[in-house]
């Protein structure tokens, strides 16, 4: 028995209409994200709006922050994203575009929170 390869067409898996819902689920989740975060910071934390230096002052305090928790949720949400990524490759009638929609918004998300989390680590280690 010989397995014959025959290349996938370039629109398989792909919906155009489902990759606006996407973009418009990305753009709403990272402005919820952005704008939920810097409130948390400002009005729970007491972070200033407009500040120099190369850290904030909130992020060389040595306790427990809104803000901590608010950029965990956003890795937790942005983990969530990723795994729907990976179920809908499976189950999606169109995985290619659910897959990477979901796999971007879950990637962008776990990323800006882990990265601004592991800052706030840096700036309370180097002190300040």
């Amino acid at each position: 028995m010989t397995l014959e390869e025959r290349p996938v067409d370039r629109s398989a898996g792909l919906n155009p209409a489902r990759e606006r819902r996407w973009g418009l689920i990305g753009g709403a989740a990272g402005a919820l994200a952005g704008c939920t975060c810097a409130l948390a910071a400002v009005y729970l934390d007491g972070a200033s709006w407009f500040e120099s230096g190369p850290y904030p002052s909130i992020f060389r305090e040595p306790r427990l922050l809104a803000i901590d928790f608010c950029l965990l949720a956003l890795v937790v949400v942005g983990l969530g994203f990723s795994v729907a990524a990976l179920v809908s490759v499976r189950r999606s009638p169109f995985p290619r575009t659910e897959a990477y929609g979901a796999g971007l918004i879950g990637a962008l998300l776990s990323v800006l929170g882990g990265v601004i989390l592991f800052t706030r680590l840096v700036a309370l280690t180097s002190g300040g």
